[in-house]
């Protein structure tokens, strides 16, 4: 389990920032997302959410993954920015982010009908509604799904994102074999309720379905804030901690679970930094190790099984060992590597260029002609490939 003492700097300083209204000198709204409603049948009722599309969606023709937030009204704008932020700096591929506002979050977000609070005490009011998600994972997996995917150009990976008891969601959808999610962050969560339920759940959960899973959890030590029995919330972190302890000696791998604590937070302040790094967790392994030293068949086998064959080898990435191949004079392997390139990527421009020089020094000149053509085609202005048109001519 990985201890953090401190919150970065960083995330302070963009957490009070975001915070701040928008102040700009032109009068005007500020909007990075759409509002949607959805009349649910699983539900019996109308569910609203926020749908915030990537930059490049409008200027591209990629798949992107979702990512579905929970208590959107509360989370959508902190947490919108954050993931900006990191898709910018490379640390994220750009996703479709989905954000369900709330219209009972514990009847929606809780497994079972409970009513007793953390300490013990009666919550027979508070808790009269409990026991309904599985009725919203339901909605979530048969209209929410089906409905963005059926209107914008999504990928096959999917991440639920939720905090307390929209944390005991996440548990629970991760273990549920109807779950279509591959990634999950589950912030602090209330995995105390009913007496561990989402942990006893692991037991009759089939892990090779999840296996292939990602699933990041924190967990946060400072309570102070909260009125309640002193050290109660002990309870919850012993949760996380054999939920966490139990997966792992049931086989599933430390490099598809994690728990992260943080002492020096509590239940409020963890949200944006569980985010932060629980996004770093899911997509730790999207670059392949060792790339440039591995077979075409072990680069294609990665990223066939990791993120559910959503990502591809990574355009930059197979060119430099195209090239890599094309300096030793191995022509045939770079002709591998760029042709790759071009199937996988067949609107780049810089993809057929290259697929083009390695025609060219194989003295295959009408292939060389052929893909450089191709290559002006989809980039007019390429100069390099006009002087080798030239060339060639």
């Amino acid at each position: 389990m990985k201890r953090i003492d401190s919150i970065s700097a960083i995330l302070i300083a963009f957490f009070i920032l975001f915070q701040l209204p928008a102040v700009a000198q032109n009068t005007g709204t500020f909007v990075i997302g759409t509002t949607h409603t959805i009349q649910s049948k699983v539900l019996n009722e109308a569910r609203t959410y926020f749908l915030e599309l990537p930059e490049s969606y409008e200027t591209s023709s990629k798949e992107y993954p979702i990512l579905v937030l929970l208590d959107g009204e509360v989370t959508y704008h902190s947490h919108s920015g954050i993931l900006k932020q990191m898709v910018q700096g490379g640390q994220i591929p750009e996703m479709i982010i989905v954000a369900i506002t709330n219209v009972d979050r514990v009847r929606d977000f809780t497994p079972t009908n409970y009513l007793t609070n953390l300490n013990g005490s009666s919550a027979a009011e508070n808790q009269k509604t409990s026991g309904g998600s599985a009725a919203f994972l339901n909605f979530i997996e048969e209209e929410l799904l089906p409905e963005v995917e059926a209107n914008y150009r999504t990928n096959s990976f999917k991440m639920l994102v939720g905090i307390s008891h929209g944390g005991l969601l996440v548990g629970s959808s991760y273990l549920s074999k109807t779950s279509s999610f591959n990634g999950f962050v589950s912030m602090d969560p209330s995995f105390w309720w009913d007496d561990q339920y989402v942990v006893k759940q692991i037991n009759s959960t089939d892990l090779e379905q999840i296996k292939n899973k990602r699933i990041y959890v924190s967990t946060a030590d400072k309570f102070e804030n909260f009125d309640r029995i002193p050290g109660v919330f002990k309870a919850n972190i012993n949760a996380h901690e054999l939920f966490n302890t139990t997966l792992k000696n049931k086989g599933i791998s430390p490099t598809h679970i994690e728990l992260e604590y943080f002492k020096e937070e509590n239940h409020w302040t963890v949200a944006l930094m569980s985010l932060y790094h629980g996004m770093q967790f899911i997509y730790k392994g999207l670059s392949m190790k060792n790339m440039s030293s591995s077979s075409m068949d072990q680069i294609k086998s990665y990223y066939k099984t990791n993120y559910n064959g959503a990502y591809l080898p990574p355009e930059n990435e197979i060119n430099s060992i195209g090239y890599a191949h094309l300096s030793k004079e191995n022509h045939k392997k770079a002709l591998a590597f760029f042709t790759l390139n071009t199937t996988n990527y067949p609107g780049s421009s810089n993809a057929f260029d290259s697929l083009g020089e390695v025609y060219m020094l194989m003295g295959d000149n009408e292939n060389a002609m052929q893909h450089y053509k191709k290559s002006l085609a989809l980039d007019s202005s390429n100069e390099n490939a006009k002087e080798m048109i030239r060339k060639l001519e």
